[in-house]
């Protein structure tokens, strides 16, 4: 048999009060914010990401991955759902995300083949697909053991701040 210590109707009274439910509004807020940055930190660093296509460099004037015009990193975003749930990735006009997320194959058309021949890419009649490599940039943000101890410490200091007197 258990025994339960401590005084429990305080701490349900905390619980359903409105400075924890601040609390908790604030840190969700904070993991959101805290999860953008360091989405856009990968990005930026571009470390771990596979090279641009030699076309892709030419035609950009950059070899860095997943920066353009900066189209990517300014789609970054979160959105606070309720108070303790946060959607953190990219804004649903940024359709290319899941293309560097997941990398994908594309089946070359007679239509494709001529643009990019008319922008100085020859492909082989043999090539029938471009494959653009995965280049995950939110994945490896958010889903890693730094991420997880940091969102953990955002909640355990709101915890803390809402059972303070």
């Amino acid at each position: 048999m258990s025994e339960l210590i401590g005084d429990w109707n305080k701490l349900s009274k905390v619980l359903n009060s409105g400075k924890f439910k601040s609390q908790l509004a604030a840190a969700t807020e904070r993991v959101g914010n805290y999860g953008a940055s360091e989405i856009k930190k990968g990005i930026v660093s571009g470390k771990n990401f596979a090279p641009n296509h030699p076309y892709t460099v030419a035609k950009k004037g950059s070899s860095k991955p997943l920066i353009d015009k900066g189209d990517l990193l300014g789609s970054v975003t979160y959105d606070v759902l309720n108070s303790n749930a946060v959607f953190i990735g990219v804004n649903k006009n940024a359709n290319i995300a899941a293309v560097h997320e997941f990398g994908c194959t594309i089946k070359v058309t007679p239509k494709m083949r001529a643009y990019l021949h008319y922008n100085g890419l020859h492909l082989k009649a043999s090539t029938q697909y471009i494959n653009i490599p995965a280049r995950p940039f939110i994945r490896p943000a958010i889903e890693n053991a730094e991420f997880a101890k940091a969102v953990y410490d955002i909640y355990k200091f709101a915890a803390m701040e809402a059972l303070k007197s």
